[in-house]
């Protein structure tokens, strides 16, 4: 098993359809050694979840852990919303480090998929689980938490962490933006 490196937003692998994974792919040595990687690469950067993109493969895998749970892996998944509801909730990314945004989740979902040794299986996931696993998903059709973000809800962690969530801009004013002439851009 090897720890990979992540990609952040910008690199055009995050912006691309991933492919599907064929039955027998699955199956094999190398996949199975990648699936490893990717486990062993979320635990390394202390994620809930990851999702094939973020190391730089272009395929329809993810991997996340509910709580103390073994990990679960989903090839080829397909989600469907199983309820109307749906509720915001602040986001964060191995991929966009240091940043929150409130997204708006379906509630209550439908996971069709294949396991980690190619069988089919499908699962029901409600509230945070229901997050984790759209939040991973929309990673392999290129979509990031911050396409999704309320505008205005977006916050360095530190200032999360020290002042909470952001207050939404007023209306007509959310491509207003707070730069700061010192900040570099690099992570702290």
């Amino acid at each position: 098993m090897a720890v990979r490196h992540v990609a952040r937003m910008g690199n055009p692998v995050l912006r691309l359809a991933a492919e599907a994974v064929p039955v027998e792919v699955i199956r094999s040595k190398a996949f199975q050694r990648f699936l490893d990687d990717l486990l062993e690469s979320m635990i390394e950067h202390d994620g809930t979840g990851l999702a094939a993109p973020q190391v730089f493969e272009s395929v329809r895998a993810v991997v996340f852990c509910f709580d103390d749970s073994d990990p679960i892996f989903l090839v080829n998944p397909v989600i469907t919303p199983i309820s109307e509801e749906r509720r915001d909730g602040y986001e964060g990314c191995l991929s966009v480090p240091g940043l929150r945004g409130k997204v708006s989740r379906w509630m209550d979902i439908r996971v069709d998929a294949l396991d980690r040794d190619g069988k089919p299986f499908a699962f029901e996931a409600h509230g945070w689980p229901a997050r984790i696993v759209q939040h991973e998903c929309d990673h392999l059709d290129g979509v990031l938490y911050v396409d999704r973000a309320e505008p205005g809800s977006l916050a360095f962690l530190s200032e999360f962490r020290r002042f909470g969530p952001p207050i939404p801009l007023p209306k007509g004013h959310e491509d207003e933006e707070d730069e700061d002439p010192e900040d570099d851009g690099d992570e702290e």
